[in-house]
């Protein structure tokens, strides 16, 4: 700038002093010196201002292959895929200036995906207005050329899609993601702003890039691959853990030489031995541990199949083993195969099982004890809390109900065999249903009778209240039946107190049954009760929250010094 100025001023004094003279040759001459000094001041000015965007350029270009270097660095840092889209795709906005990016990964039918967005939600980008032109996207993954446009409006290529005229999208750049010429995706970067974003060799620069975020998408997706059957595979040890506990499983290697290249530390816990001296000691040394091993390698026939055999411990007395024995082929030619024997330990699995199996007939062996006494939801009902029912005896307050057919054995001497056993059977069937019905056990059947037990072994508050309640319906129950023509008609004696409930009898033939006075002072009251009346005892008769109409009686009873209290509540 400076010398323009001095030679301005020089071309100045000439033309002032040729002024002077009147010299008009020597004007003209500074004339047309002062023109060609013009002339070459233009063309400096117009090369300087070349060379400085041709410095700004590659300025530029210099910090987006440093950014993106750099960046680069920073995306393969991580293996989490959604971390490592989102860096990919920020990385290229930024360094490229553009609006919006879209970053796209083809699935396993080889169609693209929306996977990360920049410049607008995800969740907005919605119809084919707001998405970036699939035409593009779909020729460069197809092609895996990428393409770039200064002015999306003008260029032919881009001005006729639906969301380039809709967006009024200027400059556009898009870009494969590839690894070793296979494309999984592509970069989409666009802006509605600026045109001539993108320079002709964005490109290459972003393609460069593109290519080793793809690298690290690749590496990211195949470890979220990997962490999906990790977490399958742990879900499964779970729920094994939960049905077995955990079970240890040892390995140990044999190599060419028959020598132990390796016996892990699970090993080392099943066997109780130190893991370092068991190392380079040869097969035999196994013997010790797993007896007769050996043999099974020299006999060994190349089928892996599992072996359960028994090996004692120091400490943990017999253990139970399953051994399996792999070839391992020899790396070599020439070199002898190895062995790798996978050692699991059963013992706490064959504890469970035998426990389970103890716990399975004790099961059914209360099931099989109850079901002929108790209603089949009251069975299962035990079978849910096991541990609750005593196999030997235990006291218990019960409320026991004797009910007998009055005259049935003067009926049965005048009836045919045949008709007895079906009135009996009808009855009973009936009989059986209403104590079940209301969750009453069913002790036994006596001739023409019953007893039944309201109480152990679940006893309730509204035992008695229950015991009443089937007295009421066996009554109405019989006066349906007839025999001989005549309704049968019942006596019933209930009385409440404690007994003995159990198991009684020999270990070939035994019956759950209850003992004690009020089993014997219902059975009493029976007796007493004339045909039709329901005789109970007054501690029965004091647990009914609502006080049946009754007849209360004083009575001598066999059995009994005092007289006792006795309510007929027919």
């Amino acid at each position: 700038m400076k010398a323009y100025e001095a030679g301005t001023e020089a071309f100045a004094i000439l033309r002032h002093q040729a002024e002077e003279v009147g010299d008009a040759e020597l004007l003209a001459a500074v004339a047309a010196a002062e023109r060609a000094f013009e002339r070459a001041a233009l063309e400096r000015a117009s090369l300087e201002s070349r060379l400085n965007a041709t410095a700004t350029n590659a300025e530029r270009e210099y910090t987006k292959l440093r950014t993106l270097g750099r960046v680069a660095e920073t995306v393969n840092s991580s293996l989490e895929l959604d971390v490592v889209l989102r860096r990919v795709l920020d990385t290229a906005v930024e360094v490229m200036e553009a609006e919006r990016g879209f970053l796209m990964i083809a699935n396993e039918q080889n169609v693209l995906e929306l996977t990360t967005t920049h410049g607008i939600d995800r969740a907005t980008v919605e119809g084919d207005a707001m998405r970036p032109s699939q035409t593009t996207v779909r020729r460069v993954f197809d092609t895996g050329v990428p393409v770039v446009t200064t002015d999306a409006q003008q260029d032919p290529r881009f001005n006729v899609n639906l969301s380039v005229r809709a967006m009024r999208l200027r400059s556009i750049i898009c870009v494969p993601l590839q690894i070793r010429a296979r494309t999984i995706g592509v970069v989409y970067l666009d802006s509605r702003i600026t045109p001539g974003l993108f320079s002709p060799s964005d490109p290459d620069l972003l393609g460069t890039f593109a290519n080793q975020a793809a690298l690290a998408i690749e590496n990211a997706r195949l470890f979220d691959a990997l962490r999906v059957q990790v977490a399958q595979i742990t879900r499964l040890e779970r729920l094994q853990a939960r049905v077995l506990e955990s079970i240890t499983n040892g390995v140990i290697t044999l190599d060419g030489d028959g020598r132990i290249g390796s016996f892990n530390d699970a090993a080392a816990e099943t066997f109780g031995i130190e893991r370092d001296a068991m190392l380079g000691s040869p097969a035999r040394a196994l013997d010790a541990l797993i007896p007769g091993i050996t043999a099974m390698l020299r006999e060994h026939t190349g089928e892996s199949r599992p072996i359960e055999m028994t090996a004692a411990h120091a400490t943990r007395g017999i253990l139970a083993l399953e051994v399996r024995i792999v070839p391992i082929d020899a790396p070599d030619e020439g070199t002898k195969r190895g062995w790798a024997i996978a050692v699991s330990d059963l013992t706490e699995r064959r504890q469970l099982e035998r426990l389970h199996a103890a716990d399975v007939e004790q099961r059914q062996a209360i099931r099989d004890a109850f079901s002929r006494y108790l209603a089949p939801h009251v069975v299962e009902q035990l079978m849910r809390a096991p541990g609750g029912v005593a196999l030997g005896g235990e006291r218990a307050t019960a409320t026991v109900l004797f009910a007998d057919i009055e005259g049935f054995t003067e009926l049965a001497e005048r009836l045919d065999a045949d008709r007895v056993v079906e009135i009996l059977n009808t009855f009973f069937s009936s009989a059986v249903h209403t104590v079940f019905e209301h969750d009453g056990l069913l002790d036994k059947f006596y001739g023409d009778g019953l007893m039944a037990v309201f109480g152990p072994p679940r006893v309730r508050e509204d035992d008695a209240t229950r015991a009443i309640a089937v007295a009421a319906a066996l009554h109405t129950a019989a006066s349906t039946m007839t025999a001989d023509g005549h309704p049968l008609r019942l006596s019933i004696g209930i009385a409440t107190g404690d007994v003995v409930a159990g198991h009684i009898g020999s270990h070939k033939r035994m019956d759950y049954t209850v003992i004690g006075d009020a089993a014997n002072l219902a059975s009493r009251l029976q007796s007493a009760a004339p045909a039709g009346h329901t005789y109970i005892d007054d501690a029965t008769y004091q647990r009914l929250k609502t006080k049946p109409h009754n007849e209360t009686l004083i009575a001598k009873i066999r059995g009994k010094t005092a007289p006792v209290t006795i309510h007929d509540i027919t």
